[in-house]
């Protein structure tokens, strides 16, 4: 019997494509500066953020290294491009490829200053977005509430549910019996779509309507800057369905925050408490609570501290956020710290 021919695989990795984009990614200037910026990001269009990758998602806030690495990417493809038009096509596929091989994707530089932790791949030094409610006023991430003001527990403002987002998802990846929803079969009925073809749309998607959103970070401000004008210039949007139209970036503007002493964790409610705003591995956030050092004090707001509240899961605390071969332990936003 004929030896069986293998195919080939379409997600294998295109080494002189590979090569063109590590050739044409952009390059900033130093990321060594201590000072913290703030950036204050304005979307046209609500951006659909997820706690996690999932199809039936619930709600988060946007990370702002997981954008830049995404921008980047697209920089460098563009680039690349140019430089290399009998490529085109391939870098197509090959962008393709990356967001769903983990083999495949590239972490381009970043304009933001970098940290290294024992055990553990090295973390940007940059805040998830912190939703600017209707008042004007930042909300902090506290376990299952936002703190307004320092003082006042509020839950996430303004959240819809999106029907015509709800009906493109397949194969969701799990349907709480709460979220189900009686949709009208193709002979009329509304029998709850329990099984056949139409199954995988008795889902629902939720997104938050907030337009507004606050970034803390350490690094080149001007390779910040560089970066979101190419996401304006290209109509890359933050999120998920930005191909839709969610998420598209109407402006921002990035400024030096002298009051602001830590990137990975906010005070609430008093001096002594903090909650956390960024993800973070679990086994080096707990290993680093009784370390004395400039590092904590710079990314936690004091040398030491206790887990009083922590929010443990299964998820990624650097880009790409997505990739789910990434996964491992960590403390998740809004989790809460006590100064000791």
């Amino acid at each position: 019997m004929a030896a069986r021919r293998q195919s080939k695989n379409v997600f294998a990795v295109d080494h002189e494509v590979h090569d063109a984009l590590q050739n044409a990614q952009w390059t900033f200037g130093t990321t060594t500066d201590r000072n913290v910026y703030e950036l204050r990001l304005d979307l046209a269009t609500p951006a659909a953020t997820t706690a996690e990758k999932a199809n039936a998602p619930v709600i988060g806030l946007p990370t702002l290294d997981g954008f830049l690495s995404y921008v980047a990417f697209q920089a460098a493809l563009h680039e690349a491009a140019l430089v290399n038009p009998h490529l085109s096509k391939r870098l197509i596929w090959q962008w393709n490829t990356a967001l769903r091989e983990s083999d495949s994707w590239i972490d381009f530089q970043l304009p933001l200053c970098t940290i290294s932790l024992p055990d553990s791949s090295s973390l940007f030094d940059c805040s998830i977005g912190l939703p600017i409610d209707e008042n004007g006023d930042m909300l902090i991430p506290a376990g299952a509430f936002f703190v307004r003001n320092n003082h006042d527990l509020v839950t996430y403002p303004e959240v819809v549910d999106s029907i015509p987002l709800r009906r493109r998802v397949s194969q969701p990846f799990e349907r709480p019996i709460s979220l189900k929803t009686n949709l009208v079969r193709r002979d009329g009925s509304k029998k709850a779509l329990e099984s056949g073809s139409t199954k995988p749309l008795d889902n629902r998607l939720y997104f938050p309507l907030t337009t507004s959103y606050l970034f803390f970070f350490r690094g080149n401000k001007e390779g910040v800057e560089r970066l979101l004008n190419f996401a304006i210039d290209n109509r890359i949007g933050i999120g998920k369905k930005t191909t839709l139209g969610y998420g598209q970036i109407s402006s921002f503007n990035v400024k030096y925050r002298p009051d602001i002493k830590a990137t990975w964790a906010y005070p609430i409610l008093d001096n002594n408490q903090l909650a956390l705003i960024k993800s973070l591995p679990f086994d080096r956030v707990y290993a680093r609570r009784q370390s004395s050092d400039r590092n904590n004090l710079e990314l936690f707001g004091c040398e030491k501290f206790a887990l009083i509240a922590a929010i443990e899961t299964l998820g990624t605390y650097r880009p790409p956020y997505w990739l789910r071969e990434r996964r491992t332990q960590i403390v998740r936003y809004g989790s809460i710290i006590q100064k000791r």
